[in-house]
């Protein structure tokens, strides 16, 4: 079902004590209708009933319950063992809550004796059932009846939940919140059974950051990962409906081996059984063995053709240690260190290891199909797959992710019929190519949405795993993904919003959930748009549509709306906030800042800017900043998470063995210029810098014999084209000192006489504390600019002092043509270009939405466009009908004008980017078509035929050097293209190609950068084509101009 804020308000329950998306069963306020009221169960004093003999599990999520509820209402309570027979003696004690599995005796007599209703539930896989009813004599109760253990357990922990106890309770010290009162509602609830079957989570890369924060809450070098630890580990994923899990196990020299979960705490695997967690090992740990496990001096190489015997020992260990235990078995053989295996031919190799892997399991369950066994098709082993090595249909496939968030292959065809079934391994962090990262979480939940959701529709439901790291800093995906797999219709695009808002009503309380949610949502959108690792100060341009300092801007409100949030939180919350929110957004935000502030640091040397300077002390101050950060969080709560946050992110920009994550931060490549030295005399202490124009740092390195009168009359500091059309109605000249600092700089406009241009500031004094000024030149009104405008305007720029009077010219080419009235699309602007947001295709032309396939808007996904992508829809359908998956069109109308008779057709190409992912279906590989006005459809691959690479298995070629931008980026050369309305027609073979935007440049003045141009405008057919701001941007656009400081500099 899906919830929204709206819902909750109008039903007048609480925002914050939801359980994020389960039917409510419980409230805090008594009905405003007599009748309801007299039915409420006021169960918060209420003691909890099991019975005796129901499963362990049950008894320690009932006791958990109790001390859930003790911090909520204030009041303690007990468990206790009960039987209906006793059930007669609790009338005079008030309320109480039952809880228990359909195997418990308790449940089983409630429903003999008619009391519950059990048939709905009973036989269904970890399913639950909520009810108030009256028990024998005058008694009433809440009844929780799970359908077996876990369903009765997760039943227990979404009471608590509802009550306000959030699962993130202890790993990210949400406090409970407080109520004097919760009343059962007189209602009846089902909840279940889950999408996917196996659900849970991989601890992994342990170092430096979970091994180290352990250790020291132990005070010690190493303290193994023990029952301790993992009794947290298993209620954090009961309370999130999972049930499975890989432990921890990299491989450490502090001391050797590393982590063994088997070892480390004997413990350990029972208390997973007796709390009713899965335990299975990770891809390359086969038979419930750790890898960490196989020492070489005492067993002999790792090596199936060489060492049988003695492997064959290690799986029969493994099989025997696990016991009864509920265990998911991993078969195969891999390589040790997450590597291939070495042989000749690894096919005959794994068909030899399975027979004998069965075998021993046959031996020890009976049966080689009695227990569950998964076969991980990661990297290298995914090839074997392809090539025919297909095991017994009971095992199940897990299909991976490529490491970056793009699942890598999903079952077709008779696949999603193996009783074994399929599954994903999906990946929040990584160690490995291109680049490593696990530093913060760098998930965009859009995108993880889209991969799941394809998973779940293509049926790959039997495992969801997810490798979080440390788990922190993974708690909101990890929420998300849990979440989708109890329920996967529970969520969808539209909604992430209000989910977003629900998770931070729950964290942190209604008053300020929407804003909360909000900022969780632009954290995501920026971290979406490339991982922090794989950011350098190249990254995005400092010169191209203003893309860095957008960037920068938009970093720096997140930063002020978090610290306005945090001022206005009651302090026990702040813990939680911090965690959650404003650790990871102010880290991230402090991030940016260094490596775009670095990237301008050089560019404004090359300009030889005294600004320079400046922003070079600036990014040691951030440097520092982001230290403190690390400090506060090692200080909150008397050091809880201290060096959980100590993972290394700073590095060098072209270090080798650039995949490997740095073993300390470094700040490297600032630049500084001399500030008490003049510039060359014949180029001027005044610099000027037109947006987009090359011309200060072509000064930078000059000729002395230069025309003093006029420096810049080659490097011409000119302006991109205004007209009503572009994406920014705004033009802005950087004017700057590159002279002696002691010597202030007064510069001024000279007159000019288009009176409907607006220039502010037209005068401004440089000096050492303000080096820099910006100049914006803008039109309010085109309705004063006269039709068929084409001019350049030149206006000149003074300074004094100077050894003679300096003066210069900025130019501001200007075009006011017009469509026709008739037109409704986009119009061409900004001096030869169109970018258009996918989502806006015109609704006259394209294939209605009617059809059986047609083209959906999927809002908050993308990293190229504010308002989302677009795709094929209904998403199975689209699948199976290709002729109707293909004919399907999403058309944008365009017009393009002609500024001479000699320049009526002009080579027009057009840059498409599509949303990551990977060809999921070797028979279905993803295709588009970019085609004009009536040309036929011309598919071509979104990527290419996969190559094998040692590290990362097969993969499309386009994976090492683009996959960490986000998107895939085509271009297409659309021909001659003449003046007048023209329209861009966007085909595609599968409901898993996701267009972003399409960029058409019309006359090759598209300008490198990572995100492309914003968007230009769209004019509807009814507009007054001369009214003041023609054209509307039809996404919702996003401010950037309130995050500079006064004269133009990022500080």
């Amino acid at each position: 079902m899906r919830l929204f804020g709206w819902v909750w308000a109008a039903a007048g329950l609480s925002f914050r004590c939801a359980a994020l998306l389960e039917e409510r069963f419980v409230s805090f306020e008594v009905d405003d209708d007599p009748a309801v009221a007299t039915a409420q169960l006021n169960i918060a004093n209420a003691p909890i009933l099991v019975a005796e003999d129901d499963f362990k599990g049950v008894h320690i999520a009932a006791n958990s319950l109790a001390r859930d509820l003790e911090q909520i209402t204030g009041v303690p309570r007990s468990v206790a063992n009960a039987t209906f027979a006793s059930l007669s003696t609790t009338a005079d004690q008030g309320p109480v809550i039952i809880a228990g599995s359909t195997n418990s005796s308790l449940i089983r007599d409630l429903s003999s004796q008619g009391i519950i209703d059990i048939s709905d539930i009973q036989g269904k896989w970890e399913t639950f059932k909520t009810t108030a009813v009256q028990l024998p004599g005058s008694g009433h109760a809440l009844v929780i009846a799970g359908s077996d253990k876990r369903g009765a357990i997760f039943g227990i922990h979404t009471l608590a939940e509802q009550s306000g106890q959030s699962p993130y309770h202890w790993f990210a010290d949400v406090p409970a919140q407080k109520h004097s009162q919760i009343f059962a509602l007189n209602k009846t609830t089902v909840h279940g059974e889950p999408t996917v079957r196996y659900r849970g989570l991989f601890i992994n890369d342990e170092e430096p950051a979970l091994n180290t924060w352990w250790a020291r809450q132990h005070n010690a070098t190493r303290y193994p990962l023990n029952t301790e630890f993992y009794a947290h580990v298993f209620d954090l994923l009961l309370r999130l409906k999972a049930n499975y899990l890989w432990p921890a196990m990299w491989k450490s020299w502090t001391p050797p081996p590393g982590n063994i979960f088997f070892t480390d705490d004997p413990g350990n695997q029972q208390l997973a059984d007796d709390y009713g967690i899965v335990i299975s090992t990770s891809h390359h740990e086969p038979m419930q063995m750790a890898t960490n496990e196989w020492n070489e001096t005492e067993r002999g190489s790792w090596d199936w053709s060489k060492n049988k015997a003695n492997v064959t020992k290690f799986f029969e260990e493994g099989i025997a240690r696990a016991g009864k235990n509920e265990s998911y078995f991993t078969i195969g053989m891999r390589g040790l260190g997450d590597e291939a295996a070495n042989t000749q031919n690894a096919i005959e190799m794994l068909k030899d290891v399975f027979e004998v892997q069965r075998g021993i399991i046959k031996k020890y369950h009976g049966s080689e199909t009695a227990v569950n066994q998964v076969w991980a098709l990661y990297k290298e082993v995914a090839s074997y797959y392809d090539a025919g090595l297909n095991p017994d249909d009971d095992i199940t496939l897990l299909f991976p992710d490529d490491n970056q968030g793009n699942i890598y292959r999903l079952p077709t065809g008779n696949e999603t019929e193996r009783p074994g079934g399929t599954g994903v391994y999906f990946h929040f962090e990584y160690v490995g190519l291109p680049r490593s990262y696990k530093w913060h979480n760098t998930n965009n939940l859009g995108k993880v949405y889209k991969e799941l959701l394809h998973s779940h529709l293509r049926g790959a439901n039997r495992i969801w795993i997810m490798n979080v790291g440390d788990i922190k800093p993974m708690e909101l995906p990890l929420n998300l993904a849990m979440d989708l797999a109890w329920n996967a219709s529970s969520i969808t695009f539209d909604s992430i919003p209000a989910y977003l808002a629900q998770y931070a009503a729950r964290e942190f309380g209604p008053e300020h959930a929407e804003e909360i949610g909000d900022i969780l949502m632009e954290h995501s959108r920026l971290v979406g748009l490339r991982r922090y690792e794989h950011i350098t100060p190249a990254t995005f341009s400092t010169t191209a549509y203003y893309e860095a300092e957008r960037i920068l801007s938009r970093w720096d409100y997140l930063s002020t709306r978090v610290n306005n949030i945090t001022a206005l939180l009651p302090t026990e919350t702040r813990p939680a906030f911090f965690q959650l929110v404003a650790q990871p957004v102010l880290s991230g935000a402090t991030f940016v800042s260094v490596v775009i502030k670095t990237a301008f640091n050089l560019r404004y040397a090359r300009e030889r800017r005294n600004s320079a300077n400046l922003l070079a002390s600036s990014v040691l101050e951030h440097f520092e900043t982001a230290f403190d950060l690390i400090e506060e969080w090692d200080s909150m709560l008397e050091g809880k998470w201290a060096d959980m946050m100590s993972q290394a992110v700073y590095d060098e920009v072209e270090e080798p063995k650039m995949w490997a994550n740095p073993a300390r931060d470094i700040v490297s490549n600032l630049s500084y210029v001399q500030t008490r030295q003049n510039m060359q005399f014949s180029l001027g202490n005044l610099g000027l810098y037109a947006e987009g124009s090359s011309s200060p740092v072509e000064q930078g390195r000059w000729a002395e014999s230069v025309d003093a009168s006029m420096p810049t009359t080659n490097f011409a500091p000119l302006l991109p084209q205004l007209d009503p059309f572009a994406a920014s109605q705004e033009r802005i000249v950087e004017v700057f000192h590159r002279g002696d600092h002691r010597v202030p700089l007064t510069w001024t406009l000279d007159p000019w006489e288009e009176t409907w241009l607006h220039i502010t500031p037209t005068s401004g004094v440089l000096n050492s504390t303000h080096p820099d000024d910006k100049i914006v030149l803008s039109i309010p009104d085109w309705s004063k600019v006269p039709v068929e405008y084409n001019s350049t305007i030149e206006i000149g720029v003074r300074s004094t002092p100077a050894r003679y009077p300096y003066f210069d010219q900025i130019r501001l080419p200007i075009l006011n043509f017009l469509p026709p009235n008739t037109f409704e699309g986009y119009p061409e602007s900004s001096g030869g270009y169109i970018s258009i947001e996918a989502p806006h295709f015109s609704p006259n032309f394209s294939t209605p939405n009617t059809s059986a396939v047609h083209f959906l808007p999927i809002p908050n996904l993308g990293t190229r466009s504010s308002t989302g992508s677009v795709a094929l829809r209904p998403f199975l359908s689209a699948r199976a009908n290709l002729t109707n998956a293909r004919d399907a069109t999403a058309v944008y109308p365009i017009y393009l004008f002609s500024d001479s008779p000699l320049a009526s057709k002009h080579n027009v190409t057009a840059t498409v980017y599509i949303n990551a992912g990977l060809d999921t279906d070797p028979k279905l590989k993803m295709e588009f078509s970019l085609t004009l006005d009536d040309q036929p459809a011309n598919f071509q691959r979104v990527l290419g035929d996969y190559e094998k690479n040692p590290h990362a298995g097969d993969i499309p070629p386009e994976w090492l050097p683009h996959v960490a931008d986000q998107v895939w980026t085509k271009k297409v050369n659309l021909g001659e293209v003449g003046e007048g309305r023209h329209e861009v027609v966007w085909r595609v073979n599968s409901p898993e190609v996701y267009l972003e935007k399409i960029v058409v440049d019309v006359r090759g003045v598209v300008k490198e950068s990572y995100l492309g141009p914003g968007e230009t405008r769209w004019v509807n057919a009814t507009e007054d084509r001369r009214a003041v701001g023609v054209g509307q941007r039809r996404g919702k656009g996003r401010g950037w101009r309130h995050g500079m400081a006064p004269g133009g500099l990022w500080l």
